[in-house]
Formats: structure tokens, sequence, C-alpha cells
């Protein structure tokens, strides 16, 4: 009976632990909105607080599916998880930058076909055959605008969901929420959007070593972003050995010496051929480095101090070494035209960081852990989105085709 009892008050201790470390994290997210609320702008204000009720409801609701006891609900939570962030992006009222470009190439494709703009243009056939059809059963764009919402949305939060066991659920929502979420609905990046999604969902596979089906998912990405095929050069470590004989080092190691290299050759040799809509990649520009260029390096480090999980280590390893990636293509990208490269390695963030936060064992750095990277996420996307002038417009006020 002793033993029993004594077994019952440490399930009782975990589960009131659990809980406090729970309100505390909550209590971060909250005021952490609230120190950038006070950063931004008087009149950008309450469309700030709209979108921190976009992002806090979608991770409530992926918390509440992760507190879920039946499948159903978990479902149920994390489909309400998913329609607030849907409704948002794929109903906005055509204000993202690149909106009025999609909207005359949908036109473009209902009236010459798909296979003539490629001809014209060689623009990704995935996306012109999306495009092509949509347009067999409607004129109206929206609907190319809600498809092209939903498909990464949608493999996104398949993978959230097939992880489901292994990471903090709501915190990889709120990655996704904060670190891309703004720059699509700001810029559009409707083509990268889909292929980043498809990405996203291809990592699965190459964290079990299943090569083939890697290449493939990749190259179906490239079909609607020809930059998804740099994603190819993770095929050196999907082998079972690279994490016994360290390959991965070697990997990050040769990333470093030879990522100039095979921009400088792409800008020379590939790029004149790709159309006008590349040529600003074929554009060596001066050195214009800064410590901007090394903002990724700190957030790096602190995933490696923390990785120590044995249970884990693989796959972390893996989202690790992606996201070194990260660091690289920064601190290049002020040198060379990396272009938007950078968002196939940020999304490793969202598996990582949570599955990290998931498997701590320590209470306090679980707390530490959790606080900084909801911080960093804030100020990411306070710094890129709600600061940069180019954006402010497209995104203050938001605008939805309802109202």
């Amino acid at each position: 009976m002793v033993h029993g009892d004594t077994q019952a008050n440490l399930t009782i201790n975990d589960y009131k632990t659990n809980n406090l470390l729970g309100l505390f994290t909550s209590y971060i997210y909250v005021v952490s909105a609230f120190l950038v609320y006070f950063m931004m702008p008087t009149e950008y204000r309450s469309t700030y607080v709209f979108y921190v009720i976009v992002i806090l409801g979608s991770t409530f609701f992926a918390a509440l599916a992760s507190q879920s006891k039946s499948s159903l609900m978990f479902d149920v939570n994390l489909f309400f998880s998913f329609l607030i962030l849907f409704f948002v992006l794929g109903f906005r009222n055509y204000s993202g930058i690149d909106d009025d470009s999609y909207i005359r190439i949908f036109y473009e494709v209902s009236n010459q076909g798909w296979l003539s703009r490629f001809m014209q243009t060689t623009m990704e056939p995935g996306y012109l055959m999306l495009n092509a059809a949509v347009s067999l059963f409607t004129d109206n764009y929206i609907y190319m605008q809600l498809l092209s919402s939903l498909i990464p949305l949608s493999l996104f939060f398949f993978v959230f969901k097939r992880h489901k066991k292994d990471i903090n659920l709501p915190m990889a929502v709120f990655l996704l929420s904060t670190i891309l979420y703004f720059q699509v609905l700001s810029v559009g990046l409707v083509r990268m959007f889909i292929a980043i999604g498809i990405v996203f969902f291809s990592f699965y596979y190459l964290s079990r070593n299943e090569t083939k089906k890697y290449v493939t998912i990749i190259i179906i990405a490239s079909l609607f972003h020809y930059s998804a095929l740099f994603m190819l050069t993770l095929t050196y470590i999907s082998n079972k050995k690279s994490w016994e004989n360290n390959r991965y080092k070697k990997f990050i190691l040769l990333a470093v010496i030879f990522t100039p290299m095979v921009f400088f050759i792409i800008s020379y040799l590939f790029i004149p051929f790709m159309g006008a809509r590349y040529a600003i990649y074929g554009n060596i520009d001066d050195v214009n480095f800064s410590l901007s260029s090394l903002s990724t390096l700190p957030l790096l480090f602190f995933l490696l101090l923390h990785n120590n999980n044995k249970e884990i280590k693989k796959i972390t390893s893996l989202f690790i070494t992606i996201f070194a990636l990260n660091s690289i293509l920064s601190f290049y990208g002020s040198i060379l035209p990396m272009g938007r490269l950078i968002f196939y390695t940020n999304i490793a963030l969202f598996i990582v960081a949570p599955m990290i936060s998931r498997y701590l064992k320590k209470d306090l750095w679980k707390l530490i852990f959790n606080g900084a990277i909801i911080l960093y996420a804030y100020l990411y996307v306070y710094r890129t989105q709600f600061t940069l002038e180019s954006h402010i417009p497209n995104l203050f006020p938001y605008q939805n085709i309802f109202y």
C-alpha cells in the first residue's frame, strides 16, 4: 500500500508540476505579446492585437489538442487551430505584395493554357497546372488563393500531427504562426509557400533514411518553385550511418566551404536561362556583412546546448543540421544572391525546438528554453514583418474579402 501511495503521490505531483509549468509558459506567451505591443507604433496597435489573437488562438487550440484524451477531440481541436490560420490567410483581400501578379497569372492560364504560359515564361509547371485545374471550375481567383493556402497549411499540420507524441504541439504551431506565416501574409509567396510545405513534409522521409522518397518529394516541390532543388543537397546525410560516423558534421563543414562556390556557378551558368523572374539571383553584390547576418547563430547554439536526449538525438541532430544551413545561408546572403532559400531551412525550427522542449527533463531548463524560443519568435516577426517598411502597407490594417 505504501508503494502504491508513493506512486500516486508522484503522479499527482507530476500533474501539478506540469500544470504549473504550463501556466508559466502561457504567461510568457501573453507577456511577450504585451512587450511587443508597446514597441509598436500607436496607429498599428489595433491590427497587432488582432494578429496576436490569431497567433494565440491557433496556439491555444493546439494546446487543447495536445491535452485531448481522445483522438476525436485531438482532431477537432487541431482543426480549429488550423482553421484560424487558414481563414486569415486564405480570405485575405489580395493584400500580399505578389497577389496582383498571381491574379494575372491565373487569368493568363485560363485564357491561354498552362503549357503556353510555361513555354513563354518557364514558370514552374506544377503551379501553372494547378491554376489550369482550378480554372476548369471557376473564373474567380479567390478559389485558387484558398487552394494555395490550404495545401501548405494542411501539410504543416499533418506533419505536426505525425510528430504529436514527440513535440510540444502548441510551440510548433506558434513558431509556424510567427516565423513564416506573416511573411506569406504580407508578400504572398504563393508558389514558394506550397514548395515549403512539401519540403517540410519530405523531412520525415529524410529522417527515416528513405532517400528515394525524399528525392521524389523534393522534385515535386520544385514543380512549384525551382529553388526547392537546393534541398537535394541533404541527401548527403540521408544514410543510416550518417549519425554514427558524424557525416552530418562533415556536411556542415562542406556547406560552409562550398556554398559560395556553388552559388557563383549557379549565378553565372544557370540563372541566365531561367527567365527574368530569376535575374536578381544572378547579381553578385559587394560584401555587405552585418551582425544581423549571424542572428540565427545564438539560437543554433541554444538548440545544440539542449540536444542531449538519447531518445531523440538522431532526429534533433538532423533538424539542427538543417537549421545550421540557415546560419550559413544568412551569412553568405550578405554577399551572394541566396534569394529565399533561407525559408527552407527556417522550418526545421518548427520541429527541433518543440521536440527539445518536449523532452527536456528539468522543469527550470524547460521553462527557460520555452521562454527564450517564445520571445525570439515574437521579436523575429516584429523585426522582419511588423517594422519592415515594404511590408507594413500590406499588413496594417489587415484586409479580408468579408470586411
